[in-house]
């Protein structure tokens, strides 16, 4: 398979899988579960992706982040309320960290160890929370199909940033995803209307 069209299957479901989660937190208006510091780190991730893939001259890559922003703010916007202190410096510190690597030349190297940002938080609420009903398991599932394109993609090219991605995206959706069924999370409408975890889960 070429480059191109790896690039291009795995910016269709990057861009898929971004949409669940905003879509179910506007229907539902359910915050359970979902990381604050990962939707903002998210974001800040998507626009040093676009300044890396610029820089690196790959047009799936800054293409891509730049559309990604869209939905990203959106889901920033729609958990503004669940936003604390804390959240804002754990944010403004991963802000900080991407703007000095800019500057001196290793965005590809820090862009390596995003995705960890972007999912870490995510992660780790998931495995501390038993009430994850305002999570989109549709989310989880396109962002394994969503790494494994990208880990494609990065190996053609030689991209160390997009293999880390990929390893690390597909670990840390595996990981939600059990903790969803571990704490019957999951509803039959993945983006619709949630239905409560079962008392005790």
């Amino acid at each position: 398979m070429s480059p191109e069209l790896l690039g291009l299957l795995a910016s269709v479901v990057y861009l898929s899988r971004l949409l669940p989660q905003p879509i179910r937190l506007a229907r539902t208006g359910l915050p359970e579960g979902i990381s604050t510091v990962a939707a903002m780190n998210a974001v800040i991730s998507d626009a040093a992706w676009i300044a890396y893939g610029l820089q690196a001259g790959l047009l799936p890559v800054w293409l891509v982040a730049l559309v990604g922003v869209v939905p990203g703010v959106w889901t920033v916007v729609l958990l503004r309320r669940e936003v604390d202190r804390g959240d804002l410096v754990r944010s403004g510190a991963w802000l900080a960290v991407v703007v000095v690597a800019a500057l001196v030349g290793g965005l590809g190297v820090i862009l390596a160890a995003s995705v960890l940002v972007n999912v870490g938080p995510q992660v780790w609420t998931a495995l501390r929370s038993n009430d994850l009903r305002g999570l989109s398991a549709f989310t989880w599932v396109l962002a394994i199909g969503d790494g494994l394109l990208w880990g494609a993609y990065g190996w053609v090219v030689a991209d160390v940033a997009l293999l880390a991605y990929a390893g690390v995206l597909v670990t840390g959706a595996l990981i939600v995803l059990l903790r969803m069924a571990m704490t019957r999370s999951f509803t039959t409408d993945l983006a619709g209307p949630a239905v409560p975890a079962l008392e005790g889960a």
